[in-house]
């Protein structure tokens, strides 16, 4: 969980739910202060975002305001929807990418297999990785535009050898024991959920969404006939909708009550 990841959220589930307005930066301070985060590390992690073209700033008198802008909005948005596009039914089929990297460009290779990763591909032999989706290998396109990939082969396969079945071939690829640990530990969290309210309810769901985020960034999100028994992702769906509602609910009346004392903000010329 990173600052900067904190500070998406804060804007992306919670300011943008309650407010079209700008917020003073010390405004997203004191609310990230109930996650323990220090003012200076607020501070940079909006700078950042700021200069990422995410955060836009302006001011007001010796206050600087900031808006969650249209592209922090549209990463939030890809991030959920390449978790749906591999949520669809499996039609049978693995997506394989098989690649070359000159032996000399380490970094180039470490790259490739970063994108791999994140496109939801898992590695079946050094240089041959597979998925199960079917939008992996557009994604995987888009992920390795401007490599120095000296083979780049993308192909749809199916299983052959009647001695491995697809859920091995899975088995082989991630490590679903360690996959399936973590996600026991978020359904646990959300389990231990209660009735928090005010800055208690607001670190809680920003918490459990950075640990969400922070498994699923190496969870393939299987298909079903490719899961193993009990697998606990399934159940994680059904406590956030529950759960992660109930505290997002009650975070968002939290930054409300927080808005709510400051007064509207009057505009002077954004700053660089």
């Amino acid at each position: 969980m990173t600052v900067r990841d904190l500070v998406v959220d804060l804007c992306a589930e919670h300011l943008d739910a309650v407010t079209g307005e700008p917020v003073p930066l010390q405004v997203l301070v004191r609310l990230l202060a109930a996650c323990g985060v220090a003012e200076q590390s607020t501070r940079v992690a909006a700078t950042a975002l700021r200069r990422a073209g995410w955060l836009r700033a302006a001011r007001r008198g010796r206050e600087t305001l900031c808006t969650p802008t249209a592209a922090l909005r549209e990463a939030v948005t890809a991030q959920r929807e390449r978790v749906d596009r591999r949520l669809v039914p499996w039609d049978g089929q693995w997506r394989m990418v098989v690649y070359g990297v000159p032996e000399t460009d380490r970094a180039a290779r470490e790259r490739v297999r970063r994108g791999l990763a994140r496109a939801g591909f898992g590695p079946l032999a050094p240089a041959t990785w597979v998925s199960p989706h079917r939008a992996a290998l557009e994604e995987v396109r888009a992920e390795l535009a401007g490599e120095r990939t000296s083979r780049l082969d993308l192909l749809t396969v199916s299983v052959a050898d009647p001695g491995t079945t697809d859920g091995e071939l899975a088995a082989r690829c991630w490590d679903l024991p360690r996959l399936a640990a973590a996600w026991a530990r978020v359904l646990d969290g959300l389990d231990a959920v209660s009735a928090p309210e005010g800055p208690a309810a607001l670190d809680q769901h920003l918490r459990l969404r950075a640990e969400v985020r922070a498994v699923l960034a190496g969870d393939p999100l299987l298909p079903a006939a490719l899961q193993p028994a009990g697998w606990p992702a399934r159940d994680v769906r059904a406590a956030w909708a529950d759960a992660g509602a109930r505290l997002a609910a009650a975070a968002r009346a939290h930054v409300a009550d927080v808005l709510g004392a400051v007064a509207p903000p009057a505009l002077h010329p954004a700053v660089a």
